[in-house]
């Protein structure tokens, strides 16, 4: 049985959306299963939109991208959320960062939309560049829900504590966080 996952992440260069996308396919790569990773960005990296796509699978992924058929998207910034919006279909589940995004309403217009404090989140704990990790803790929870791909935590554990000595413990609070966030909305609706 075939069980894809399309997820899309999408920011503004510097925010380390194509770090985040990375980090998942080494997760899922641990868990062996087969990942792909496929960037998007404009010529301003720094500050620019930027997207990427990370499609997970028990198969070998015979095309990488999401094209109006993610199922998950996060976006942590209004300007990649214009710009990597064309993959959301009626089905996408989208979270959307609230203190960064004004207008998700008006680009989203046949999804469901979970509004999330992601960066506010990040930045109460003072850890504004691990935003993206704290993404990735957020994401693993509906990926675990989804039932489609099997990514323990022990196989989130093996990616994290292999990162350099210098971030592994701020990437691990980070992801923490993104993980507490989760079920703290979750408790809420």
């Amino acid at each position: 049985m075939n069980a894809k996952v399309k997820i899309r992440f999408s920011g503004r260069g510097g925010q380390g959306i194509k770090f985040l996308g990375s980090v998942l396919v080494r997760v899922a790569m641990a868990a062996k299963y087969y990942a792909t990773l496929t960037v998007d960005y404009t010529p301003s990296v720094r500050g620019g939109p930027i997207f990427c796509d990370v499609i997970l699978d028990s198969v070998p992924i015979s095309y990488p991208f999401c094209d109006k058929d993610a199922d998950f998207f996060l976006a942590i910034d209004q300007n990649g959320l214009e710009r990597a919006a064309e993959c959301i279909y009626e089905k996408t589940l989208c979270f959307i960062d609230e203190h960064t995004i004004a207008n998700a309403d008006e680009v989203i217009k046949n999804a469901k939309i979970q509004r999330v404090p992601i960066t506010k989140r990040a930045d109460e704990n003072n850890l504004p560049k691990s935003a993206n990790i704290l993404s990735l803790g957020f994401i693993s929870q509906p990926l675990k829900q989804n039932g489609k791909i099997d990514l323990k935590e022990e196989h989130y554990e093996i990616v994290l504590n292999n990162m350099p000595k210098s971030f592994r413990t701020i990437n691990i609070r980070a992801y923490q966080l993104g993980q507490a966030l989760y079920h703290e909305l979750m408790d809420k609706s």
